[in-house]
């Protein structure tokens, strides 16, 4: 039962953070791959092909910090480009900088 259940995370895990991966890169792309791999590398069917194509060890813990630095990447990719969207905002409706607009939303909503 237990290695069913396992199986039935990696399935939904995988598939998931796949098609929200590839949805996601048309937006904020570096985000949207590293969640892809992320969810490749728990996906049953490329699992086994990954491992033993990069020359992984079998070792769950390697993974899981695989798992975690991809993650990482993908949540400083995601702030980094909302950063940049937020300051294109900003500069189109004539603020000098980021700080600036946020003060002016800011005295607006007091």
């Amino acid at each position: 039962m237990d290695g069913k259940l396992t199986t039935t995370w990696s399935w939904l895990l995988g598939c998931s953070l796949i098609l929200s991966g590839f949805w996601l890169s048309g937006f904020y792309f570096l985000t949207g791959v590293s969640l892809a791999l992320i969810g490749f590398l728990w996906w049953p069917p490329s699992r086994q092909f990954l491992i033993k194509r990069l020359k992984l060890p079998p070792v769950f813990l390697l993974h899981v910090a695989l798992t975690v630095c991809l993650l990482v990447i993908a949540l400083f990719a995601f702030i980094g480009r909302y950063t940049v969207i937020l300051e294109e905002r900003a500069l189109e409706q004539g603020y000098p900088s980021l700080e600036a607009w946020q003060d002016a939303q800011r005295q607006q909503n007091n």
